[in-house]
């Protein structure tokens, strides 16, 4: 890893000191801009604002001389008429020299008399005389307003460049007088005066009228998509900033009611601003002078600082090279004096502790001893060490290894050398010797550290003879308990397969059982069912054999000669025996209907769409003849619009058994009870189907375990245990559901499918 660079305390001081001060001065002049420029800014919008009002008032006046000139035309114009009238317009054009053009206009929009000033490209007055201005833009202003009324720009028909007009209505139409762009931007520099601020004089448009800084841009600009202008179409004049060419104003804008232009005032916004770049040169400047006084003062307070803690750091020196510190050095300094006097007493704690480190070592029951690494001689020693080696303390310190003859195996002293000189901790088991010869089996760790420059070798040994000695029996021991546990393996792997065998057999009865169950349900179903078609066959039979009885008598009658009475009786008789075979086959044929569906479903385990009452209403009606003689009553409330993609079969299976199961059990020993079904909706995509009675209950006890196999309170009376198990089978397994059972007042069962049921795994389907 690279060494960090090292400072002097006095250079990391003067940078310190001189690094705050400008830190300090930094943020209080970033405080200062940040207050001072938005003032700036404020000032200069407000001093823009002000500067707009004045600028409008200014050009109101300087061109209200020209509403003046033409106010004192109408006015002769009134008094002399059309005598004259000419004479007078051309006099005032060029007497004037701001108008371009000056014509009179009557009530219709003719012109009357018309003056243009001389210049290239300008009609003569002839060309224009007797014209129709009639759509003309400011003279229908003119004529609604009945005031005097200033134009936008536009393009004059008379003196044919681009103009601005001011109107004067007069008795008989109005007085028109066109004043020239150049003419109104000299008006405009007249008004501002020396203030260096831009300005823009716009009409209602936006089309720039005159423009203090370029007048290039006087009919090519339309700053009518500025948001400012658009605010002062909405009569808000607040100031704000604006950005055009790429460049950013501070910018107000002003309103002149009596000629209805706009007076836009700006300039540069932020650091262009002049103020603004002052105040951040000053401030940058006193920056800069504070950073060269502070690194000045920084060096004399540096040095006064430095120079004790300069003496107290020598003789903390001193004292970790084991020396004496001396006295220690007082000052004016509270903080560095008060340092002084606990680097003093932390001197004295080290010397302390050291005396107290050396008794603990001594007293250490761990035999340890420090050796120089370079030398190998044995520097100290420890009271369990000399018990160890049987040395003297005399004979240890000053000898190495291989003079007390402390290694049984010469080479595993080489070994132990070499890696210390690799720089490699030890931790080894070696024999070694005692001063009387004996030798003994020792756990060896070493260490090279180093301290106050040299290299020191720390050893521990532990005499571990008897340890070893214990292990080797603990080995023999658990050798023999593996071999037991071998054999105690072995004879519960035979018992293991015994009770698998019987696991088997248990599990195939239990199969056994399942199918003979099934076949016992659905044999008393056949049963009922054949019971209960024998009725109306049997009836079927008998008006089928009256009917044949019937026919041979009428042929028998008819022979003899037909009469109309034999005829009637014959046909009553036909009647009567066709009504109730058909009425008897009729049930015969809705009865084998219900039991083909139920039959087919239970034994085909087809997936179909279905509506859960039809399913239900079949399962009633096949299990009439069984439920006959049961004294409880079926109550059904399933909602005849719940559709499922599921397993009828697999369904009607379940309510088979429920319902055969609480007409079975539910209902000893009482004379009446009810059996309710019912059905709703749980969400978008689930049911709940209950089936509940109002009989003896489950018992509390029997409820954790009445969906096990062969769980029953009949067994020896007919009752396997196995109709719940099939229950809850079916439904996790082939429906995708949840069964549950409640017992109090009665007993109750909770179905909860889905409407469509999981398909199966391929190896199921």
């Amino acid at each position: 890893m690279t060494a960090r660079a090292q400072w002097r305390l006095r250079t990391l001081l003067i940078w310190l000191l001189a690094a705050a001060l400008a830190a300090a001065f930094a943020l209080i002049g970033t405080a200062v801009l940040l207050y001072r420029l938005p003032q700036i800014t404020e000032e200069s919008r407000a001093e823009l604002h002000a500067q707009g009002d004045g600028l409008a008032q200014r050009t109101e006046a300087l061109l209200g001389a020209l509403e003046t000139q033409l106010d004192l035309l109408a006015a002769v114009l009134r008094m002399q008429g059309d005598d004259g009238a000419q004479a007078l317009i051309e006099y005032a054009i060029i007497r004037s020299g701001a108008f371009t053009a000056i014509y009179h206009l009557d009530a219709a929009g003719r012109v009357r008399q018309v003056a243009v000033a001389p210049g290239p490209g300008r009609a003569g007055q002839g060309e224009v005389a007797d014209n129709d201005f009639s759509g003309d833009r400011l003279f229908r202003r003119v004529m609604e307003r009945q005031a005097v009324t200033w134009s936008d720009k536009y393009l004059s028909p008379v003196s044919g460049v681009i103009t601005v007009g001011v109107a004067i209505p007069v008795a008989d139409g109005a007085l028109i007088g066109e004043v020239s762009l150049p003419h109104v931007l000299r008006v405009v520099h007249s008004a501002a005066g020396r203030r260096g601020s831009a300005v823009w004089l716009l009409d209602r448009a936006g089309e720039i009228l005159a423009d203090s800084e370029s007048p290039a841009r006087v009919g090519v600009v339309n700053l009518s998509a500025l948001p400012l202008f658009d605010r002062a179409l909405k009569r808000d004049f607040a100031p704000d900033s604006l950005e055009f060419e790429g460049r950013t104003f501070d910018a107000a804008i002003a309103h002149s009611r009596r000629l209805d232009w706009f007076f836009l005032v700006r300039a540069p916004a932020g650091l262009a601003n002049p103020q603004a770049a002052a105040t951040l040169w000053l401030a940058a400047a006193a920056f800069a002078g504070s950073l060269v006084l502070g690194l000045l003062l920084a060096v004399l307070w540096a040095t006064w600082m430095a120079r004790p803690i300069s003496a107290i750091a020598e003789r903390t020196r001193r004292v970790a090279e084991g020396g004496e510190a001396g006295e220690w050095p007082r000052g004016r300094v509270a903080e560095l004096n008060a340092l002084s006097e606990d680097l003093g007493r932390m001197a004295e704690a080290l010397r302390d502790r050291e005396k107290e480190l050396e008794t603990i070592f001594d007293a250490s029951p761990v035999a340890m001893l420090a050796a120089d690494a370079g030398s190998r001689q044995i520097v100290k020693v420890n009271d369990s060490m000399v018990r160890l080696l049987g040395h003297p303390r005399e004979e240890l310190v000053g000898s190495t290894g291989r003079d007390l003859r402390v290694w049984d195996d010469r080479a595993d002293a080489e070994e132990v050398l070499r890696r210390l000189d690799e720089g490699q901790d030890i931790r080894m088991e070696a024999r070694l010797l005692r001063k009387d010869g004996s030798r003994f089996l020792a756990s060896v760790q070493a260490r090279v550290v180093r301290r106050r420059g040299r290299l020191w070798s720390l050893w521990v040994a532990e005499d571990i003879t008897e340890k070893r000695r214990i292990e080797a029996e603990v080995r023999a021991l658990n050798t023999e308990l593996e071999e037991r546990v071998l054999q105690r393996t072995e004879q519960l792997r035979g018992t293991n397969e015994a009770l698998s065998r019987t696991l088997e057999n248990l599990q195939a009865a239990q199969e056994e059982l399942v199918r003979v169950e099934k076949q016992a349900s659905l044999g008393a179903l056949v049963a009922g069912v054949a019971h209960e078609l024998n009725t109306p066959i049997g009836n079927g039979v008998m008006a089928v054999t009256t009917l044949r009885d019937a026919t041979a008598e009428f042929k028998a009658r008819s022979a003899a000669g037909l009469k109309r009475s034999a005829l009637d009786d014959f046909l009553r008789s036909v009647d009567t025996g066709s009504e109730i075979a058909a009425r008897n086959l009729g049930r015969a044929a809705e009865l084998i209907a219900s039991f083909k569906q139920v039959a087919v479903d239970q034994t085909s385990n087809q997936r179909r769409r279905f509506h859960l009452r039809e399913v239900v209403d079949e399962i009633l009606l096949t299990l009439g003849p069984q439920l006959r003689h049961c004294v409880a009553t079926i109550e059904v409330q399933v909602p005849a619009d719940i559709a499922l993609d599921s397993y009828p079969g697999a369904l009607g299976q379940v309510l088979t058994n429920l319902i055969a199961n609480a007409a079975a059990h539910a209902f000893e020993g009482r004379l009446r009870g009810t059996i309710r079904i019912e059905a709703e909706r749980e969400g978008p995509d689930a049911m709940v189907l209950r089936v509940a009675d109002d009989g003896v209950g489950i018992p509390e006890a029997l409820l954790p375990r009445v969906f096990d196999p062969f769980v029953t309170t009949r067994m020896g009376k007919g009752g396997t245990g196995l109709g719940l198990h099939i229950v809850h089978n079916v439904v996790t397994q082939a429906l995708g559901g949840k069964v549950r059972v409640a017992s109090q007042d009665g007993t109750c069962f909770f179905i909860h499918l889905p409407l469509s049921a999981p398909l199966p795994a391929p190896a199921e389907a």
